[in-house]
């Protein structure tokens, strides 16, 4: 999530209420004119106002949550997985046997050692399982694109597993 998102969606939210708030206690009281800043404004005008600038927002932190793809800086010392050269050559030699993407796969492969080191560490089996599965999904996505066989798709998916599981054990 975008770090401005919160804001802008609280501050959204803040007109909002502020706008029905003050509908509500001015209705009561029968005030038709509300003073802000020096200038006059009716009482529709100003709730109309605050509350659509409220929504809009809202829905403006909505659409920037889901068009403007947000990457947090990475710090390199806590990406890098400590791996052995012999279980990394092998992992190397495993991705390019399969003719996939091996930047893209190493990166998404850094990603799990880091998330994996991090629920060993803390004793998450839930997590550590769940990000297994999320490994084996990827790289089995990745091979139906290339058009392996299933029977092949499923051994080199192990493969990579067990080099995962290998590497988080050490």
């Amino acid at each position: 999530m975008h770090p401005i998102v919160p804001t802008i969606m609280a501050l959204g939210a803040i007109l909002f209420l502020v706008g029905i708030t003050v509908y509500t206690r001015l209705g009561v009281l029968r005030i038709n004119v509300v003073n802000f800043r020096g200038k006059e404004y009716r009482l529709w005008q100003f709730v109309v106002i605050t509350v659509g600038a409220g929504v809009a927002l809202i829905m403006s932190s909505v659409l920037i949550h889901k068009h403007v793809p947000y990457q947090p800086d990475i710090d390199p010392n806590s990406m890098q997985p400590l791996m052995s050269s012999n279980l990394k050559y092998e992992l190397e030699s495993i991705l390019s046997s399969m003719k996939i993407d091996k930047d893209a796969m190493m990166v998404v492969i850094n990603r799990f050692q880091v998330e994996y080191q991090e629920a060993a560490q803390r004793g998450d089996i839930n997590t550590m399982d769940l990000l297994i599965m999320e490994i084996a999904f990827r790289v089995r996505t990745e091979l139906q694109n290339q058009k392996y066989p299933e029977h092949q798709i499923e051994r080199e998916v192990e493969r990579i597993v067990s080099v995962l599981k290998q590497q988080t054990n050490k």
